[in-house]
């Protein structure tokens, strides 16, 4: 068959990756670059280049079976990744000293980690619930603010706290985070609370997650990959399809996969007659735009470097934004920060980009779920955005696997990944 994918991030390039040499398979990318929200720029420090993340950041290689297979099948080891403290530190609007700094190990003697008390008890209650969350499979239509309006008095004083982490994420204000899905917000937050002993712990690639992007497009062997070709929209032909894109290719294909954004994919899907309930699902999945900057001087971060964390929050009237520190990563002062509502900016930018968050709000997880309920129903597949509630690296690739199962059960590439999911 002829495959046509719109949509070049982890997404629809892994698909790309997957079925590369069992079909034929043309992925457009309206971007003039491949990875969407994998972006990684290089800064040099002390002499050293290092690959920094504009968007998508860290991995959790225990934790992403299918990220740790792809990567190592395209030729990433150990000694690729790079890991440091997950520290934090969450600074209210108005007040001199941060509220919450999080412990980071017995080697920060000077650090002033919040004592135990009602807010770091709160945070505990959110990781070890946004944990149990998971485990239990809450039902995706219970929201953060219902779930917090149960806890104790004490707690339920710090939900703004609370709800500035998801918000910082998904580019929401911290009054919409209490309206997302509790089990889809929570996740990036799940686990244990940190011991004064050992911090939990993020991993980065080496070379910044454009490097995953990079090597996954040098090893497709027949795909055809044009970029800053956006789809303008899909069509029927026959028992197949026309994707038509904005700089005057017509491709012919047998199945569509939209890893696009679900408002770019109900966009494209106009002229596809009978796909208007679709494109009524598709609308139900709202999005908020991010702008991010890299930059040398501290901005965004506490006053007081002893409080400097690798996630570093700020709340400022209703919005939640976040600086991020690499020195732990990388041993040089580089930091990325979220800049689209902060009326101050860097002294010495580098680099900017923005980005797309989709909100995991109920209505949206309910509408992903009629989406992969239908998948693949006349040949016209989703993935990515439009059907992952947690919005990961891991989420990404995993439902590139789901369309791959689909289209090219007897994959190579995508045999071995089963077989390394089964434990070998």
């Amino acid at each position: 068959m002829r495959i046509g994918i719109a949509g070049g991030g982890l997404a629809g390039l892994t698909l790309a990756w997957l079925l590369d040499g069992c079909h034929d398979v043309v992925l457009l990318e309206a971007r003039p670059r491949l990875g969407g929200n994998a972006e990684s720029v290089p800064a040099r420090s002390d002499g050293r280049t290092h690959g920094v993340d504009l968007g998508v950041r860290e991995t959790a290689p225990g934790s992403f079976p299918v990220w740790r297979h792809v990567a190592t099948e395209v030729g990433f080891t150990a000694e690729d990744l790079v890991t440091a403290p997950a520290t934090r530190t969450l600074s209210p609007a108005g007040q001199p000293e941060p509220a919450w700094v999080s412990p980071a190990g017995p080697s920060f003697d000077s650090r002033p980690v919040t004592p135990r008390g009602p807010l770091r008890r709160a945070l505990a209650r959110f990781a070890t619930e946004a944990a149990r969350w998971q485990a239990e499979e809450l039902s995706w239509d219970v929201t953060l603010g219902e779930l917090t309006e149960t806890w104790p008095e004490q707690d339920r004083a710090h939900a703004d706290l609370l709800c500035a982490l998801p918000a910082s994420l998904h580019g929401c204000t911290v009054q919409e985070a209490r309206g997302l899905s509790a089990r889809a917000a929570g996740a990036p937050f799940a686990g244990p609370e940190p011991s004064q002993e050992r911090a939990p712990e993020v991993t980065y690639l080496r070379g910044g997650a454009g490097a995953l992007v990079n090597a996954l497009a040098g090893d497709l062997r027949a795909a055809l990959v044009r970029v800053g070709a956006p789809l303008r929209a899909v069509a029927a032909e026959g028992e197949g399809f026309v994707l038509i894109d904005t700089v005057g290719g017509v491709h012919t294909v047998d199945a569509v996969v939209l890893a696009l954004p679900a408002d770019r994919a109900r966009e494209v899907l106009v002229p596809l007659a009978g796909a208007e309930e679709l494109r009524t699902v598709l609308g139900a999945v709202p999005y908020r735009s991010l702008t991010y900057a890299l930059h040398r001087d501290p901005f965004g971060m506490p006053a007081d470097r002893a409080a400097w964390s690798t996630t570093n929050t700020a709340l400022h009237e209703g919005w939640s934004e976040t600086t991020t520190w690499y020195g732990p990563s990388f041993g040089a002062d580089l930091f990325v920060s979220q800049l689209t509502h902060r009326a101050d900016r860097p002294r010495h930018e580098l680099a900017r980009s923005a980005y797309r968050s989709a909100l995991p709000t109920p209505e949206a997880t309910r509408a992903r779920n009629r989406l992969a309920r239908g998948r693949g129903r006349q040949r016209l597949f989703f993935a990515g955005h439009c059907t992952t509630p947690i919005d990961t690296q891991e989420a990404a690739m995993a439902s590139a696997v789901a369309v791959a199962e689909r289209l090219a059960p007897g994959a190579d590439r995508l045999r071995r990944l089963r077989h390394e999911l089964k434990g070998g």
